[in-house]
């Protein structure tokens, strides 16, 4: 069970990969498993960073299954079949019920992304909180020092969002603060000021900001701008995984073509 669960990929990105594959597009994958593309890109991104492979051509129009994409998805689909049809045989097995509605509540298992706030004004954080709440935990802090406390005590989150003028530490400080630290220099941090002068914006990209919003922002922009971090943040990580797997594989073929060497070398004759 150890080794299967080891080698086995997961089952809500093979469940994802099926239906993309069958029905040649994402957003009608999505549809049928009643979740959003962006679900449904994930898990398949997830799927491809475990196999080490682009299961799809993408473009900016259409995605198209790859060769090995379609020989995979072969392999998958009867699998997936043959789950489903000894599922049924049993007489005790419930009856099934709706499809869709169940792939989506297994998809969307799992922790939602949080968010660090930063701002001394609370009022600024119970509006955020207000916008954030439907899509994102939150995690917030009035001064720059107690986040620093809280990150150096373990405190993680997935993207922060930081004012810029607070009473005891500035944004832009706190965003140096923050990278300088190896655990968190990969935190994406968006300013979130009234501050809109071409300085203060170049101040906060100096600083490490990956986003500079000016307030007042609408909430549609303002979750669209997070929402497309989090993905860079997702795929940037997906990436060195994929990189480190396939170090780890060539480190793997080096060891052994030299064992292979050595046996030769050292055979008699």
């Amino acid at each position: 069970m150890t080794s299967l669960k080891r080698n086995l990929p997961p089952l809500t990105s093979l469940v994802t990969f099926e239906a993309a594959a069958r029905l040649g597009s994402f957003s009608d994958a999505a549809r049928e498993l009643n979740v959003t593309r962006e679900a449904v890109s994930r898990q398949i991104r997830t799927l491809e960073a475990y196999l080490g492979l682009s299961l799809f051509e993408r473009n900016a129009n259409a995605t198209a299954l790859r060769d090995w994409g379609r020989q995979y998805f072969e392999t998958v689909t009867s699998s997936l079949d043959a789950i489903a049809r000894a599922s049924q045989s049993f007489p005790s097995a419930a009856p099934p019920g709706p499809e869709p509605a169940a792939v989506a509540e297994v998809i969307a298992e799992g922790p939602r992304p949080r968010l660090l706030i930063v701002d001394d004004m609370p009022g600024n954080i119970h509006r955020l909180h207000d916008i954030l709440r439907g899509q994102y935990d939150t995690i917030a802090h009035i001064s720059a020092s107690d986040t620093l406390d809280w990150l150096a005590r373990g405190g993680q989150a997935d993207l922060a969002l930081l004012d810029v003028r607070m009473a005891d530490m500035d944004g832009y400080a706190l965003c140096r603060r923050i990278r300088a630290d190896p655990r968190h220099s990969a935190l994406p941090v968006i300013f979130l000021t009234s501050l809109d002068a071409p300085q203060d914006e170049t101040e906060g990209f100096a600083a490490g900001a990956c986003d500079f919003v000016s307030r007042p922002f609408a909430a549609p922009v303002l979750l669209a701008r997070i929402a497309v971090q989090l993905e860079l943040r997702r795929t940037t990580s997906a990436l060195e995984e994929l990189l480190q797997r396939r170090a780890d594989r060539l480190e793997h073929a080096e060891a052994l073509i030299r064992a292979i060497r050595a046996g030769v070398e050292s055979y008699p004759g």
